[in-house]
């Protein structure tokens, strides 16, 4: 069985919910992870996309309902790190993850050292519309 901590669980709800990228085409949804609540996850949830169906990754399975981001552990700083996955690579990068100001998401994926990253800002989406096959509408 685990158990969260009353801390642990107070950190996480901050990042749990939806969240639109920085480029507006891509809705995630960050939860406490299947296998481990004590760590969070992000599934693809939204994809803006004008073909019949969803973009898929590089093994060919859609990118509609992924995990891209996995295995968030809290740190004593407040930050979450775990890994982030490039669908079209295939590729597994380290991740950092942590609540900006306002209503933002923070995460920075990278190689060896976060120096050597990227770091992106996602938006806080209250009620996202997203449609069959995570269709996603940005009004």
């Amino acid at each position: 069985m685990v158990t969260v901590s009353r801390a642990q669980a107070q950190a996480a709800s901050s990042l749990v919910g939806t969240w639109l990228v920085e480029e507006k085409d891509g809705i995630f949804s960050i939860a406490p992870c299947p296998s481990d609540a004590s760590r969070l996850c992000g599934w693809l949830v939204g994809m803006d996309y004008t073909e019949a169906e969803p973009e898929k990754d590089v093994w060919g399975r859609s990118e509609c309902g992924l995990e891209i981001i996995s295995n968030m552990k809290r740190r004593k700083n407040g930050q979450w790190h775990g890994t982030i996955l490039d669908p079209r690579s295939g590729r597994t990068y380290q991740a950092i993850m942590w609540q900006g100001k306002g209503d933002t998401l923070k995460l920075r994926g990278y190689v060896g050292l976060s120096l050597f990253g990227e770091t992106q800002t996602w938006s806080r989406i209250a009620a996202p519309v997203i449609g069959r096959q995570c269709r996603m509408k940005i009004n």
